[in-house]
C-alpha cells in the first residue's frame, strides 16, 4: 500500500459557513454525501454535487463554502509515497462505480477509522481511486479536440517539471504550433505557454516543500542553466524568491496544523 492514513472525518453543516483557502503538506479527498459544496482550488472555481470527489495533493491550495444547510461530507487525510504517475488533483464525477464505493465507505466507517482492520479498508478504498484516476475509462472521451488535449497535458505532465516548448510538443504531436495552441485555448480556455508554466511551477513547490534536495540541486534537475534563471523564473510566477517560499510554506502549515487540527478542512 502507498498510502498511510492520517484521519476521517464525517463533517455537516446545518447554515452557511466557509473555510479558507489553505494548503498543508498531506493529501485529501473530499467525499460529498448530501448537498453541494462550492470549492476553488489554484484559483479555479468548481462545483461539488452529491456522489462527487475532490482529490486535493499537498501543497495544493484550496477551500470550501456551504452556501446552503443540509450538506454532509466525508474528509480523508493520508500520505502517499511518492511514485513515477504525475501527480494529480480535481473532481472526480460521481458516477455508478464510485457510487457504491462510497456505499461500501460509509457502510464499514461509521465515525473514524480506530481499529487497524478499519484504516486497512480504507487505505484500500484509496488505492482503488488512485487505480480508477488513471485508468481509460476516467479518461475517455470521444471528442478529437478534447482527445488532442488530453495527449498533450500527458506529454507536459510526463516532463516532471522539466521544460518543454510548444514547437516540441507540436512535433511530437504531428501538429502545427499554431493549431495546438488554438485548440489548448478552446478547450481549456488557457494559453498552453502559460499552462506549461504552470505546471513546472507546481513541480518547483512540490521539491522546496519536501526540501530533500538543495535549491541547486532543484534547478539542476529541472533543466535550469543555472540557479539565476530558476529564481528569476520562480519569482516572476510566485512573486516570491525559492528561499523565500520555503520559509513561508513552513510557517503557514505550522499556523495551519495547530490553529485546525484534525478537523474537516
Amino acid at each position: 500500500m502507498k498510502s498511510e492514513l492520517l484521519s476521517v472525518y464525517f463533517g455537516s453543516k446545518s447554515s452557511p459557513s466557509k473555510v479558507v483557502p489553505h494548503t498543508h503538506e498531506y493529501w485529501q479527498l473530499e467525499i460529498v454525501t448530501q448537498g453541494v459544496i462550492h470549492s476553488r482550488m489554484l484559483d479555479e472555481e468548481l462545483g461539488l454535487e452529491k456522489g462527487d470527489m475532490l482529490l486535493v495533493p499537498p501543497g495544493w491550495e484550496h477551500g470550501f463554502w456551504y452556501r446552503k444547510p443540509g450538506v454532509n461530507w466525508i474528509t480523508l487525510k493520508f500520505e502517499r509515497a511518492p511514485d513515477e504517475s504525475p501527480v494529480w488533483g480535481g473532481i472526480i464525477p460521481g458516477n455508478q462505480f464510485t457510487g457504491r464505493l462510497i456505499a461500501a465507505l460509509k457502510a464499514a466507517i461509521h465515525d473514524s477509522a480506530y481499529r487497524p482492520y478499519e484504516k486497512v479498508f480504507v487505505i484500500g478504498f484509496l488505492e482503488t481511486i488512485f487505480h480508477y484516476i488513471v485508468s481509460d475509462e476516467f479518461h475517455k472521451t470521444d471528442d478529437p479536440a478534447e482527445q488532442l488535449v488530453k495527449h498533450i497535458m500527458e506529454k507536459i505532465l510526463s516532463c516532471d517539471g522539466r521544460a518543454v516548448s510548444v514547437s516540441e510538443l507540436a512535433g511530437e504531436l504531428s501538429y502545427t504550433r499554431s493549431h495546438l495552441s488554438k485548440k489548448f485555448k478552446e478547450i481549456t480556455g488557457d494559453n498552453l505557454k502559460s499552462y506549461i508554466d504552470q505546471i513546472r511551477i507546481q513541480k518547483i513547490e512540490e521539491l522546496l516543500r519536501y526540501r530533500e534536495h538543495s535549491i541547486s540541486e532543484i534547478a539542476a534537475d529541472l533543466g535550469f542553466n543555472d540557479i539565476f534563471s530558476f529564481s528569476r523564473f520562480f519569482k516572476k510566477h510566485k512573486g516570491e524568491s525559492p528561499r523565500q517560499f520555503i520559509r513561508n510554506a513552513a510557517t503557514a502549515s505550522a499556523y495551519y496544523d495547530e490553529t485546525n487540527g484534525e478537523n474537516g478542512d
